[in-house]
């Protein structure tokens, strides 16, 4: 009895060390599996990737550039020499007709007013002096005690001395509308584009002081690619012409107290038309030259050239799209994308694209709603590697 239970002891024995044996196994396959995936997918390079989606976007043409122009410009000039004594507007601002510009001195002018005025009272005393004997003789005349003929000479000094003073006083008056002209004003409702002299300089007359012009509607010429006219032009006839901020910041006043806004784009940003394009826009041509209608109701954009600009459309269109750094072009020009397959490795795929928006390209063609896409550049990965992916944020 003794024998038999210890064998079946050791069986059950033989069978525990077996189970936890194989357990052991199992256990030891499966983590060893696990730290071998572990340390595969540590060596995974991770991509953020987007998904191909309907999203409303602006056709964008970047790197544009664009010479602004002013419908009219006048000179305002010195109508006569001096010192420009103060300037009272600084480049950009707008003034209405009539508002004060600068003021000028001109110490020979005024010298000559203080002559002239001096002259006036010498001349006024004379004339009444002159007019006095005249009252004097009239009485003596009547009662005889004069001639007529003294009367009469009498008369003729009252009137030479009269005609002195007037005289006298047309000389002051003519040098008191010299002194008038250094009173410089605006001869119209503009913006001032450029101020030619400080003040305490000496300028001559005719020499100009300010240029003036209506900028708030100027004209804007550049050149685009039939593709991109093309391109542009079939979201709208409207569109926003966006220029680098830092052009625009160089400002000596407020630019919100110039005139009220009336538009919701960004103070950089300024709203387009078409005016004229040549050659036409259906001709076949390989570049158009584009006048453009620019509004520019706060006046902060100065007629001169303009490189690297921006041009959108105002519109959106709803269309299949990527982000614009999910396109390559190889050097045929070919457009293409990098795809994750089933097994987490890159693939390329040739796309036909679309309208390029701001941050935003349409597929056209090579990819269907929903596919992943890689948004980096390739130099860091290939094709047919096995990546990991992150959520590309737009």
């Amino acid at each position: 009895m003794d024998a038999q239970r210890y064998l079946k002891m050791a069986i059950v024995g033989v069978i525990c060390i077996v189970v936890f044996v194989v357990g052991y196994g199992v256990y030891i396959n499966d983590a060893s599996r696990r730290h071998i995936d572990k340390m595969a997918a540590a060596q995974y390079t991770v991509l953020p990737v987007a998904h191909a989606d309907y999203r409303d976007i602006h056709a964008t043409i970047q790197g544009v550039d664009v010479t602004a122009r002013a419908s009219w410009t006048v000179d305002v000039t010195a109508q006569y020499e001096g010192v420009l004594e103060d300037v009272h507007v600084v480049k950009s601002q707008w003034v209405t007709e009539g508002d004060l510009l600068a003021t000028m001195k001109n110490n020979d002018l005024l010298a000559q007013i203080a002559s002239a005025e001096a002259d006036i009272e010498a001349a006024r005393a004379q004339f009444i002096n002159a007019e006095q004997t005249v009252n004097r003789y009239q009485y003596l005349v009547e009662h005889n005690a004069i001639s007529v003929q003294e009367y009469d000479s009498a008369v003729s000094q009252r009137d030479a001395a009269r005609a002195q003073m007037e005289s006298r006083m047309a000389q002051r008056d003519l040098v008191r509308s010299e002194q008038g002209k250094m009173i410089i004003s605006a001869p119209r409702s503009a913006n001032i584009v450029q101020v030619y002299r400080e003040a305490g300089k000496y300028v001559r007359a005719g020499e100009a002081l300010f240029m003036m012009a209506d900028l708030r509607e100027l004209t804007a010429r550049s050149v685009l690619s039939h593709d991109q006219l093309k391109q542009i032009m079939s979201v709208g006839d409207r569109f926003i012409l966006e220029v680098q901020p830092h052009r625009l910041v160089h400002k000596a006043y407020p630019i919100s107290n110039i005139m009220p806004r009336t538009t919701t784009v960004k103070l950089n940003q300024f709203l387009l038309s078409v005016a004229r394009t040549i050659p036409d826009v259906n001709s076949e041509t390989d570049f158009h030259e584009i006048t453009w209608r620019v509004e520019n109701p706060t006046g902060i954009l100065e007629p001169t050239y303009y490189d690297d600009v921006k041009i959108m459309s105002q519109n959106t269109v709803r269309v299949l799209a990527v982000p614009s750094r999910a396109i390559h072009r190889d050097a045929q020009g070919v457009s293409f994308v990098f795809t994750l397959d089933g097994d987490s490795r890159l693939a390329r795929r040739t796309v036909t694209c679309g309208i390029e928006g701001d941050a935003l390209t349409e597929i056209v063609s090579g990819l269907s709603q929903g596919e992943s896409v890689v948004v980096a550049e390739p130099s860091v990965y290939s094709e047919g590697m096995k990546v990991g992916a992150k959520e590309y944020e737009f």
